[in-house]
């Protein structure tokens, strides 16, 4: 499969009607029925069950529930919460809707005290819908989306709604998360955006696929905080290490893919990886830290030197 094309190959999740189903990786169980709602739909963007969604309803459509869980393979709830909350602004059918309920901490079921954030939109002059909102958290090695829609609830009913919900499925006990020094926050802004004059070029050392470090993945990027450095377009966003200003990781949705570009040493160069939830693209090694469009260019033309499997997890 191509970098470009790295895309999610969507399918129906198996699911036998009116039974709960279990996640086969986190043990997390979601019932037939969420939220006094019935599931209508489940479908497998990356198998096996890597990202996958449970869609409930009622037959007059008036309020609808999403479950999504997929691999927490890079960077942080607050990250990936920042992607969902702008997923739902950018929405041509929601019409910009204002928000109702800014980006809070919550507790999920079974989970450490604010250890998720949720957030509720109120849109203006779309039918059928009054509120929307959504709610992430990480289980594990997973995250857990939450996105609600109701053409009767208030904001703030819709909030509460959210949190009963969630609280109808079951997680596994052994993923019980550790007590937090302090609640999840809501990602902010860095200081001062990252500037690329002059852009990036091939490094010379992605002339020889021999090179260490172009051979396999760079190591994650973990620090204790992330910030928002810009959004690059749609829902494609750079955010970087607090503090930092020689990496970062480029989101490119909502569901964990992203590319993540990093000084290597030995070597002088800066590995850009695309972080899927299966594998890991080598795109060419760059001589200095390249600016998004570059490393998007490096994606549309398919620039990548080999990719490496992450799933199993090894």
């Amino acid at each position: 499969m191509g970098v470009a094309h790295a895309a999610s190959a969507q399918q129906p999740l198996p699911v036998q009607a009116g039974t709960a189903w279990m996640h086969a990786h986190s043990g997390i169980t979601i019932p037939a029925t969420l939220g006094d709602l019935a599931r209508m739909r489940a479908t497998s963007f990356v198998e096996p069950q890597l990202d996958i969604s449970q869609n409930f309803g009622s037959s007059d459509g008036q309020q609808q529930l999403t479950i999504y869980i997929f691999r927490n393979t890079n960077g942080s709830v607050p990250l990936w919460f920042a992607q969902a909350q702008r997923a739902i602004t950018m929405r041509d059918d929601l019409k910009n809707p204002a928000l109702a309920i800014p980006p809070v901490a919550f507790t999920p079921p079974g989970r450490a005290a604010g250890s998720g954030l949720k957030a509720v939109f109120a849109p203006t002059g779309v039918e059928g819908v009054r509120s929307t909102g959504v709610a992430l958290f990480a289980v594990g090695d997973w995250y857990v989306k939450l996105r609600a829609t109701s053409a009767t609830l208030s904001a703030s009913e819709l909030s509460d709604w959210i949190e009963t919900a969630l609280a109808g499925i079951t997680l596994p006990r052994a993923a019980a998360a550790p007590a937090l020094p302090a609640a999840v926050q809501p990602i902010a802004g860095c200081d001062a955006p990252l500037t690329f004059a002059p852009e990036a070029t091939d490094s010379a050392l992605a002339a020889t696929a021999l090179t260490i470090g172009v051979q396999t993945p760079a190591a994650r990027l973990k620090p204790a905080q992330w910030c928002l450095d810009s959004v690059v377009g749609g829902n494609r966003a750079v955010y970087r290490p607090d503090g930092t200003r020689d990496r970062y990781l480029l989101a490119t949705g909502d569901n964990g893919k992203a590319l993540a570009v990093q000084p290597q040493a030995p070597g002088g160069y800066y590995s850009v990886n695309f972080v899927t939830a299966a594998q890991t693209f080598r795109l060419v090694a760059q001589d200095r830290l390249p600016s998004p469009q570059r490393v998007l260019a490096l994606v549309d033309g398919e620039r990548s030197v080999g990719a490496t499997s992450t799933w199993p997890p090894r």
